[in-house]
């Protein structure tokens, strides 16, 4: 399986059986159903429960994508669309999207689980060591030889949802938004989708602060949010790709007082670094166009995190375009993970 990117009534209250007695605030959240053509409108981050009666595909185009739409004001805006109970192979479906800030462009970038069977073709003799197996694969001749390098999947030209129920989430930036989603393959023509329930979700701006000589930029931003169970943070930067030295680190804070000189530093004095890592010397690439790049990340503090941040190290000079970090309480969110997908 790669990422490119129940039943049918909830009930909110603990539980009904024979001798239990439902307290006033229970309510039923009935599954909404999905339709060829479907609008999700959502003010603020939450969640929905939602129905396909038909298995449906949708473009797996990651940009530009003709069948998924999200419009509305915000910094990092997005929804993941994830099933609920396993397809036949025990896989889950899964349907993500973002749209970046201003200073990646606001693309709208689209993933999805899929699984696509390939002819694989090398073997090992006895003196090779078997280096990995590729799952998903027919083997030639024999199921029973595993190939001797990584099996490479083919791109899928659209991610099929199979019936069933599924959950959505949906990410704001305190500004409504509208998600428009194209499913092919459904009887219903349309259907809108409003929000069931509530998560919540700050973003805050991460901004350049101090240098080291030429060659390292320090980044970061800071809140107070109680209860954060989960962060990440999506940075755009323009590195140098055939640079003798390339590095990038990040790191989270809990400062009782102002953060201390470079507090964003690969040091990261007096805070927990999470992530660090460089290149030297090796070709470059995987920067995007004119070494434009965007990075993502994402952690689960041990503490009562108020500070994030990081930085960029380049021989010949890094540029610092942006950043934004998302607070949340949710853990499952998969943004950052997607957006690291190759």
């Amino acid at each position: 399986m790669k990422r490119g990117i129940v039943a049918a009534v909830a009930m909110t209250a603990a539980g009904i059986a024979g001798g239990f007695a439902v307290p006033s605030s229970a309510r039923i959240v009935t599954a909404e159903p999905l339709g060829a053509v479907t609008t999700i409108t959502a003010t603020t981050s939450g969640s929905a429960s939602l129905v396909l009666y038909d298995d449906a595909t949708v473009s797996a185009a990651p940009t530009n994508n003709p069948d998924v739409t999200i419009s509305g004001k915000g910094r990092l805006i997005g929804f993941d669309l994830t099933s609920t109970t396993g397809t036949p192979d025990q896989n889950l479906d899964e349907l993500t999207a973002v749209r970046l800030p201003a200073f990646a462009g606001q693309r709208t970038v689209v993933t999805g689980m899929y699984n696509t069977t390939r002819t694989c073709t090398g073997y090992p003799d006895q003196s090779l060591p078997i280096q990995q197996e590729c799952s998903g694969c027919t083997y030639t001749p024999s199921p029973q030889v595993p190939v001797q390098e990584d099996c490479p999947y083919v791109a899928p030209k659209h991610y099929v949802l199979h019936e069933g129920y599924y959950q959505m989430s949906v990410l704001t930036d305190g500004a409504p938004v509208q998600i428009t989603l194209r499913l092919h393959g459904l009887a219903k023509h349309r259907a809108k989708v409003h929000l069931q329930s509530t998560f919540r979700s700050l973003e805050t701006s991460l901004t350049e602060r101090e240098s080291l000589g030429s060659t390292t930029v320090t980044y970061g931003g800071s809140t107070t949010m109680p209860n954060v169970n989960g962060i990440f943070t999506v940075v755009g930067a323009k590195l140098h790709p055939n640079a003798t030295l390339v590095a990038d680190s990040q790191c989270w804070r809990s400062d009782t007082s102002a953060p201390p000189p470079y507090a964003y530093s690969p040091a990261c004095p007096g805070g927990h670094t999470v992530a660090y890592s460089y290149r030297v010397m090796a070709p470059g690439g995987g920067y995007g166009a004119e070494g434009v790049g965007v990075w993502a990340g994402s952690l689960t503090p041990s503490g009562t995190p108020n500070g994030i941040g990081g930085s960029f190290t380049d021989s010949d000079g890094p540029t610092f375009l942006g950043g934004v970090a998302v607070w949340t309480d949710r853990t499952d969110l998969p943004f950052a993970s997607m957006l690291q997908a190759p």
